[in-house]
């Protein structure tokens, strides 16, 4: 019996939903404890399956590095053409606010991926190393074509909109970077707020968000 185009489809999407919950714990633990430190058997009774069906998804250990690169990419590119709609009808302004706002809750869900590989690259394959360095800037070239299209209208008053672009994206990364100062002293929600409001400061919008609670800031 021929099994269905829509039945290879369901079953595909339930695999790939899969593979990516499997991924996510697998960078979990990773960086918990280590990439060396973690076997496959610690990774399967996490998943709560067994090594065996472990295999059934992937070759390798090193394989699930390269899968988590993929998730990634997957929502920087979710995000980018979000984007992209945004420049063309919204104003710039507003455009910059939305991007920060969606590149902080992307970073808050990918966080540990994001310090995984941060702390232990040596272990990522070059060709995935220079994927992670691709979508870094695709998302600062993001940023310069949002600051660029507010200087041309007019908006943004700012000499160096590289310079800038990698400013704001260094403000979003610290939500997981220093993760363990900025979600002590701020929730998610606050802290875009804050980034907002001095990214317009540092390109000089004429536009400001309301300033909203900054939270806990001062340091104690």
């Amino acid at each position: 019996m021929k099994t269905s185009k829509k039945t290879n489809t369901i079953v595909s999407s339930r695999h790939n939903k899969r593979l990516e919950e499997i991924t996510r714990t697998a960078v979990s633990l990773f960086y918990r404890y280590g990439f060396i430190q973690t076997s496959t058997r610690d990774i399967a009774e996490a998943c709560g399956i067994s090594k065996g069906h472990l295999y059934y998804y992937i070759n390798s250990k090193e394989d699930l590095l390269s899968l988590s690169v993929e998730i990634s990419l997957k929502q920087i590119e979710k995000f980018a053409l979000h984007m992209m709609k945004d420049i063309k009808v919204a104003p710039p302004p507003k455009v910059l606010t939305n991007a920060i706002r969606e590149t902080i809750k992307m970073i808050d869900n990918l966080q540990e991926m994001i310090l995984f590989w941060y702390r232990e690259s040596g272990h990522v394959s070059l060709a995935s190393l220079n994927k992670l360095i691709k979508q870094d800037m695709y998302t600062v070239d993001l940023y310069k074509m949002i600051i660029e299209e507010g200087v041309k209208k007019g908006e943004f008053k700012i000499s160096d909109p590289t310079v800038a672009a990698f400013d704001i994206m260094l403000l979003c990364d610290m939500w997981s970077l220093k993760r363990w100062y900025m979600q002590k002293h701020y929730s998610l929600d606050e802290y875009i707020s804050v980034c907002q409001e001095i990214a317009l400061g540092i390109v000089h919008a004429k536009e400001k968000t309301n300033k909203k609670s900054r939270g806990k800031s001062s340091l104690r």
